[in-house]
């Protein structure tokens, strides 16, 4: 663990990284023969952290309750990306935009839709996750849409979600769900400004029908 401490976890190996994230969650347990096992399995540290919790218990070693403890790191990754996010946005360029939404979506590995709303003077004002899955398949909920919209009062909003394994364009789906939260906004009196894919290829906006960026290294 001298190793991780003195050199980062940027300037590790996956299993040393891995196992020290390991003794943490297991502080009693020689955790190199299970990060070994994790790591043969899944094949990466990022991929033993986006595996589901039930195939880590899986493994020789881990069991249900460090599997979940395991999956949980990247919702605690993910708060406290938000919440930085929260603090030190605001939209005036396009560039602002595709900033804003390239760090709160390109790296998610599941499909995940969030509604945005922004002030009269462009700033943040909240940030709520609506989903996890396709835009219309999981059921959005329009009472939590207006809840959000009519008790933080938004000048305008912005809709979002990414495409984890594929291209930024949008889908049939994409289009109609772009329809349906834009009519429901605009009865409550507040702009839909535009619906953002975040995918492998770059940010895409439906309303404005056009790229904020292009990811050059997309193959």
């Amino acid at each position: 663990m001298k190793t991780v401490m003195d050199a980062g976890l940027e300037n590790v190996s996956d299993v040393v990284a891995l196992e020290f994230v390991l003794t943490y969650i297991m502080p009693r347990c020689d955790t190199n023969e299970i990060a070994h096992r994790l790591l043969n399995r899944f094949g990466s540290f990022v991929n033993v952290l986006n595996a589901d919790w039930t195939l880590l218990a899986d493994i020789e070693g881990m069991g249900e309750t460090s599997a979940k403890k395991l999956h949980l790191l990247t919702e605690v990754f993910d708060y406290f990306n938000e919440q930085q996010l929260v603090k030190k946005y605001a939209f005036e360029y396009r560039s602002d935009v595709a900033d804003f939404f390239e760090e709160l979506l390109r790296f998610k590995s599941v499909e995940t839709t969030y509604l945005v709303g922004i002030s009269a003077s462009n700033k943040l004002m909240f940030k709520t996750k609506l989903a996890t899955g396709g835009l219309l398949s999981v059921g959005i909920s329009t009472h939590q849409i207006a809840k959000y919209i009519t008790g933080l009062c938004p000048a305008y909003v912005f809709l979002a979600h990414n495409h984890p394994q594929g291209s930024a364009l949008p889908s049939q789906t994409d289009l109609e769900g772009t329809k349906i939260i834009s009519d429901l906004v605009s009865t409550l009196g507040v702009n839909l400004v535009d619906h953002i894919i975040v995918g492998q290829d770059g940010i895409y906006g439906i309303i404005s029908k056009n790229f904020y960026r292009k990811f050059e290294t997309f193959q």
